[in-house]
């Protein structure tokens, strides 16, 4: 890595920490310089903003996530294979580092609230890709073509629900229903999987619209 490319990497890093734990609105580009040990002049050289840094932060996870699915798309698995190994890569993200679910969490508040100016497209550049892949999974006749819209909206509502359920486990364990079937693993995910690629092909039969 270059010297620039340390710098950044240094400053996202800071940057996300703070951002998980304080939330976008609550933290500054002061801070941030404070934990780098930089100034604020040398800060603004590498981003213009906290918006600015976190759409950073959130590219290079898009980015991490792209790397893994075309991966996964390499050892040729199937729709129910791939729909697992999908759902296993956002649990191993949010139990491997228990910021992650706060970032987000607090990303998406701040998306929502009146200070925010549009700068989150909610992961579109990730669901693009998922939408590409999915797609290529009807022209094979592994996804029924009337089911692909409510197929993607039960992955993004499983996905969504790793991540909640993730944030709970670890941050307000008190809040939690008792009993470990509430959270997720990986038996869990991959039955969610085969139950959710099952359903839409028995639902899809025929010519239901």
């Amino acid at each position: 890595m270059t010297h620039e490319q340390q710098m950044r990497a240094r400053i996202k890093d800071a940057a996300f920490k703070l951002m998980a734990e304080q939330g976008i609105e609550s933290m500054s580009m002061r801070q941030i310089a404070e934990k780098v040990h930089v100034t604020k002049p040398v800060l603004y050289y590498y981003f213009k903003d906290k918006e600015d840094l976190c759409v950073s932060i959130i590219e290079e996870r898009v980015r991490q996530f792209n790397s893994f699915l075309d991966s996964a798309l390499a050892k040729g698995p199937d729709i129910t294979e791939l729909l697992s190994l999908i759902f296993e890569r956002h649990l191993e993200f949010f139990q491997d580092d228990p910021r992650n679910s706060k970032f987000i969490a607090r990303t998406i508040s701040y998306a929502l609230s009146n200070k925010a100016t549009g700068f989150i497209k909610d992961g579109s550049e990730k669901m693009d890709r998922l939408h590409d892949v999915f797609e290529r999974a009807v022209k094979k006749g592994e996804i029924p073509e009337k089911g692909l819209a409510d197929f993607e909206r039960l992955v993004r509502a499983v996905v969504l629900q790793i991540m909640l359920s993730a944030y709970v486990q670890m941050h307000v364990p008190y809040a939690a229903p008792a009993g470990r079937e509430h959270f997720y693993d990986k038996a869990t995910v991959k039955r969610l999987a085969q139950v959710i690629v099952s359903g839409i092909k028995e639902y899809y039969k025929g010519n239901k619209k």
